[in-house]
């Protein structure tokens, strides 16, 4: 069973990983590293073009302040969930593709956005959802490099 949105269906009928990840749009987007870690894992699996790496909470902890740091400091204005498409695996796991939008925009330049998909799938079947395995289909470093928004 698959399921498209664009990120932007109501609360109402959403369907609960919808929901999840709107929460998760949110927690990104406020920077509330608090909520955005109850939502993965302990631990939970990570994988992307640099290979695949089995994360504790206690370090994800750690890197998310320095990731927001440096998104911040490299002019973000907004992080958003602008597509996903779930695929119910099994009773219990749902398969997400995601597109996510990075605005950017520092003092004197012209606004840019660099564009990133993702792949997570989430057990569905506990009380509280959890990410049990992220898989980043670019390094995002890379696409900011790309996009000029990282200095070289």
């Amino acid at each position: 069973m698959t399921n498209e949105s664009n990120g932007t269906s109501g609360t109402q009928t959403a369907s609960p990983v919808a929901r999840f990840l709107q929460a998760y749009d949110t927690n990104t987007s406020s920077g509330d590293i608090p909520a955005l870690l109850k939502q993965f894992a302990d631990p939970f699996m990570a994988a992307g073009p640099t290979g695949a790496h089995c994360v504790r909470s206690s370090d994800f902890a750690l890197a998310l302040p320095k990731r927001a740091e440096l998104v911040e400091g490299l002019g973000r204005q907004s992080t958003k969930l602008v597509s996903f498409q779930e695929t119910v695996l099994d009773a219990r796991f749902v398969m997400v593709e995601a597109r996510w939008r990075m605005i950017f925009a520092r003092e004197g330049q012209a606004q840019k956005e660099a564009v990133v998909d993702s792949m997570i799938i989430v057990d569905a079947g506990a009380e509280d959802m959890k990410i049990v395995f992220y898989l980043a289909h670019q390094d995002l470093m890379t696409s900011l490099r790309e996009q000029g928004i990282l200095p070289s």
